[in-house]
């Protein structure tokens, strides 16, 4: 694997469900030939030139960490893990769930590709950024976790996504009835 590059992340779904495809990339890195849209995730535009070919699809600043939080975090190895819960934590209030609902709603119509300018990437936010899409983590969701069983009141029947808030009368990515 070369550096700046990550391999496609795949999550576990229900069944019917089309799994995500998220990759996790360096804006200074060489863009890969990867399908999908690709979405900025810093706060700020990168420093420097970049060449064309990584100019970002769209930029979503909203789902970046605070300051406070990069300033105490300065990508240490050792403090990743606590950086990543309390990233999860910032992700829950208003602006930055809006943010990642829209990042899901992205990578809901096809493979994503997360972008930023934090090295090295394995320690960025793009990578708490990929668990939550891929586990539904963060915005007040739980993690899945139990038989799949458990799920079926809360999947939709006709296409296998979630169905969310519960009780809802369609789904909201087919609009298939959810009267069971």
């Amino acid at each position: 694997m070369m550096s700046g590059e990550e391999l496609s992340e795949g999550g576990a779904r229900a069944a019917g469900e089309t799994a995500l495809r998220v990759w996790t990339e360096s804006v200074y890195a060489v863009a890969r030939p990867w399908p999908g849209t690709r979405v900025l995730v810093d706060r700020r535009l990168p420093l420097g030139r970049l060449p064309k070919s990584a100019a970002p699809d769209v930029w979503l600043a909203a789902v970046a960490p605070s300051a406070a939080l990069w300033r105490w975090y300065g990508t240490r190895e050792d403090r990743y893990e606590a950086f990543a819960r309390r990233y999860e934590q910032e992700l829950r209030d208003a602006v930055r769930a809006a943010g990642l609902s829209r990042l899901r709603a992205l990578a809901g119509q096809g493979p994503v590709v997360l972008r930023t300018a934090v090295a090295p990437l394995h320690l960025s936010h793009a990578r708490v950024l990929t668990r939550c899409l891929l586990t539904g983590r963060a915005a007040g969701r739980p993690a899945e976790g139990g038989d799949a069983a458990c799920w079926l009141g809360a999947v939709c029947s006709a296409c296998g996504r979630p169905v969310t808030p519960e009780g809802a009368a369609r789904c909201p990515s087919c609009h298939a009835s959810t009267a069971r």
